[in-house]
């Protein structure tokens, strides 16, 4: 969408939790719509900060991180559409062998220390950071989303992809009282890819595909729905 078409009032506050990096998303939306400010801001629970309605204080748009098995169905009090699910990652101390490797999985370490799980989901960044200080000092091995090891990234610290863990993904969301605000169709759009010339809103979920048999039982539908042609049947058309 541009300058002429586009949005031309307003502006847009981002929310995101560690580990995401809006940047591309934010300067596309500047391409497309420089007449609409647009900032963010990284918090550990931007729910708690969502604007109701166009003006209020808050985030009018959230990256919020929930289990890679949690329902594609919006959480209660919000709309939101899944993006992405986030690769794992394992960290240790810096001398750990765990540096020789370029990925490993959970049964590589078994007999292996680790700290008390913290999940990246519900722990604020202040109790991430106190477990990775914990990693650093060789108390244990500790797993999180690798987009949230890279944000912590440190020379103490070695980080590798890890299999075999509950995974994490990513999501956008906004308040339900926003279901039809351009601004935030606009951007939702732009974070699912969609292109200039694209109408189809933003906010509508990607349509479900049929099975084979639900085709073939639409086509013969639509063929009982088709009236029969007899007018000038016999006759050859030149």
């Amino acid at each position: 969408m541009n300058d002429e078409c586009g949005p031309a009032s307003g502006r847009l506050t981002i929310g995101y939790v560690p580990g995401v990096q809006p940047d591309k998303w934010l300067a596309r939306w500047r391409e497309r719509n420089p007449r609409v400010p647009i900032s963010a801001r990284r918090t550990g629970d931007p729910r708690a900060e969502l604007a109701d309605s166009s003006g209020d204080d808050g985030f009018d748009v959230i990256f919020l991180r929930e289990p890679d098995e949690a329902p594609r169905s919006a959480p209660a009090g919000l709309l939101r559409v899944p993006l992405y699910t986030e690769t794992m990652a394992v960290l240790a101390e810096k001398d750990h062998e765990l540096g020789a490797f370029d990925s490993v999985s959970a049964a590589d370490l078994e007999g292996e220390r680790w700290l008390e799980p913290v999940d990246p989901i519900t722990a604020s960044p202040d109790e991430v950071s106190a477990a990775v200080d914990l990693v650093a000092a060789g108390v244990g091995l500790l797993v999180l989303p690798l987009p949230y090891a890279r944000a912590l990234s440190r020379r103490d610290l070695v980080a590798r992809p890890i299999e075999g863990v509950p995974a994490t993904r990513m999501g956008i969301a906004w308040s339900p009282s926003r279901e039809s605000d351009e601004l935030i169709d606009e951007f939702v759009g732009i974070v699912r890819g969609r292109t200039v010339g694209s109408s189809r809103g933003a906010g509508e979920p990607p349509r479900e595909k049929r099975t084979a048999r639900e085709k073939t039982a639409a086509k013969a539908k639509a063929r009982g729905h088709r009236a029969p042609t007899t007018a000038g049947r016999g006759k050859r058309r030149r």
